[in-house]
């Protein structure tokens, strides 16, 4: 079937209007904008509204509560470095001071040195002396004490055997004598 081309307008018949061209009203232009304007009422009551205010509100209060605790938090820490700061530097202020007293101290330590020394050999030299005429008297003393058990009699203070004791342990004991008393003996007018 072949299609007839439209017929031309006649004049009884309203031609439609091209949009592109078309005019309107002030009237008919302010009418959708006033339904544009005016907001719809939500489709629930207005509890879904009242829980988003509540929560915008709560996020709003959550979120001046952590501004405030992070500058209580700044504020206390702070006080509290400062407070460490100026001990520590009161601390090293007398940890500078002790380090040159100890080091002046020191130097008269090292300085003095030789002093203690020699006064530490004396005093290692008086000891030794001590001991050895400690010793020297307890060997007396023993030698008197074998002298005067074996001999039966008491002998000279010179420890010289003139007494006459018993044959010829009485040279043994001189010898004796001489050779380790008299020298103790000297020792001991010595010191």
């Amino acid at each position: 079937m072949a299609r007839n081309p439209p017929a031309p307008p006649s004049a009884e018949s309203k031609p439609l209007p091209d949009p592109s061209t078309t005019t309107t009203t002030r009237e008919e232009q302010q009418q959708p904008l006033q339904q544009q304007q005016s907001p719809q009422r939500p489709g629930t009551s207005g509890t879904e509204a009242a829980l988003k205010t509540s929560r915008r509100l709560a996020s709003e209060q959550l979120r001046q509560a952590e501004r405030a605790e992070r500058v209580y938090r700044a504020r206390k820490r702070a006080a509290a470095a400062r407070a460490n700061y100026a001990e520590a530097r009161s601390h090293l202020r007398q940890a500078r001071e002790h380090l040159a007293l100890g080091a002046r101290l020191l130097f008269g330590v090292v300085r003095w040195l030789p002093y203690v020394w020699r006064e530490k050999s004396e005093a290692r030299r008086v000891r030794a002396e001590e001991k050895k005429r400690r010793k020297v008297i307890e060997m007396k003393r023993r030698l008197e004490e074998k002298l005067a058990a074996s001999g039966g009699g008491v002998g000279d203070a010179d420890g010289d055997g003139a007494d006459g004791g018993e044959g010829g342990s009485g040279k043994a004991e001189e010898g004796l004598a001489g050779a380790r008393g008299e020298k103790a003996a000297d020792r001991i007018r010595v010191v």
